[in-house]
């Protein structure tokens, strides 16, 4: 495919696994912060964890909602630019964490990092991409996620281990090697946007289907991923529960690539559908005790539909709200992000695998409701 080019895909994807990469140091050292906090006696220590991953989709959300808006004035690379050491530092600075509050302000401001990239460039492939491809490559895009994760659970199969496991933070410094290539990321003409307000999203009925699918989506996947360690953990030795976790995180990579080949062979909303629908099923299989077949279909499925989500939601809204739109929907994400994973305080592993497979069909169904056409006008 000759219009996927290094500037068009491979680099802005490389600032997209960055963000995967700082989002999954939570979820790979659980076990040691409960250590350094003295939280494994603590009834509320699962509040408290999963707290962290909250508060940081809570700067998610401000990130998305304010930058999504910015990125639209004042063009998204220099939003990508700012943003990259904010979230790389506020994560290496975790080495340095001794308490609770400290680990709460920096994944904060990580979180507003995230949320200032993620929505800026999905908008920014989108717009640049040929008009035949475009829903691909912004699934390819979204698949970098993916090596994001596998990377940071690569790494932390040989450093998160109880002495040292601080260590893992500082891994995240190796992402400013990408602040030399910025000035390479593509742009778009800010120039030609006029000033629009972010109430004009409201006005396309299809924004509150694509909120709530959002919402399903991140809640279900942030409550999932955020315990999966943990709970494998439950059932094998330490080091082995992470290189299953690893394991299963490898088919999210095929995942996203039929995701992409079937995104423009029948259409946004029906993979959405259908790759909803399978990460429900592989939800079911896994509360009933099919634990690692229902694993690798959630990460296969699971996504893959994050990359039909991606690929949709720029197309819903004109040129000029692209980043605005996008930004909105991800904000909304983020509320069903921070939720999820205080589920656990709630729900046993049973009660909250059951939880998040309703939680899917619902959004599945909801995707339906989404407009075929593409906004293409500016």
């Amino acid at each position: 495919m000759s219009s996927m080019r290094y500037r068009e895909l491979v680099l802005p994807g490389l600032f997209w696994a960055s963000v995967a990469y700082d989002m999954a140091v939570v979820s790979f050292t659980t076990k040691g912060i409960k250590e350094i906090l003295a939280l494994n006696n603590n009834p509320s220590a699962n509040f408290l964890i999963g707290l962290l991953t909250s508060i940081t989709l809570i700067g998610w959300f401000f990130g998305s909602l304010v930058f999504g808006y910015l990125s639209d004035k004042i063009g998204r690379r220099k939003i990508v630019i700012v943003a990259l050491p904010l979230h790389v530092l506020a994560t290496a600075s975790m080495y340095l964490a001794n308490s609770y509050i400290f680990f709460f302000l920096l994944r904060l401001l990580a979180g507003v990092g995230f949320g200032m990239i993620l929505p800026t460039l999905s908008a920014l492939v989108s717009e640049k991409a040929p008009n035949n491809i475009r829903g691909r490559m912004v699934v390819l895009l979204d698949s970098f996620w993916t090596y994001g994760w596998i990377l940071a659970s690569f790494t932390s199969i040989f450093i998160t281990l109880p002495s040292g496991w601080e260590w893992y933070y500082l891994t995240s410094l190796f992402w400013l090697l990408l602040l030399p290539l910025s000035k390479n990321l593509p742009e778009t003409v800010s120039s030609r946007r006029r000033k629009v307000p972010v109430r004009e999203v409201l006005k396309y009925r299809h924004t509150y289907v694509i909120w709530t699918v959002w919402f399903i989506m991140a809640m279900s996947y942030y409550g999932i991923f955020t315990w999966l360690p943990t709970i494998m953990e439950k059932t094998y030795p330490v080091v082995k529960s992470h290189i299953f976790v690893f394991t299963t995180y490898l088919f999210q990579i095929p995942g996203y690539f039929l995701a992409a080949y079937l995104i423009e062979k029948i259409g946004r909303r029906y993979v959405l559908f259908l790759f909803m629908l399978l990460t429900a099923l592989a939800a079911y299989l896994f509360l009933s005790g099919i634990i690692f077949i229902g694993a690798t279909m959630l990460s296969f499925f699971d996504l893959g539909a994050w990359g039909a989500l991606y690929a949709v939601t720029p197309e819903l809204y004109p040129s000029r709200i692209k980043g605005t739109g996008s930004g909105a929907a991800n904000s909304v994400g983020r509320i069903g992000g921070l939720i999820g994973p205080l589920m656990r305080v709630l729900f046993n592993d049973v009660g909250l695998f059951l939880l998040f497979t309703f939680s899917l069909l619902i959004g599945a169904l909801c995707s339906l409701l989404l407009p075929s056409k593409r906004q293409e006008k500016n």
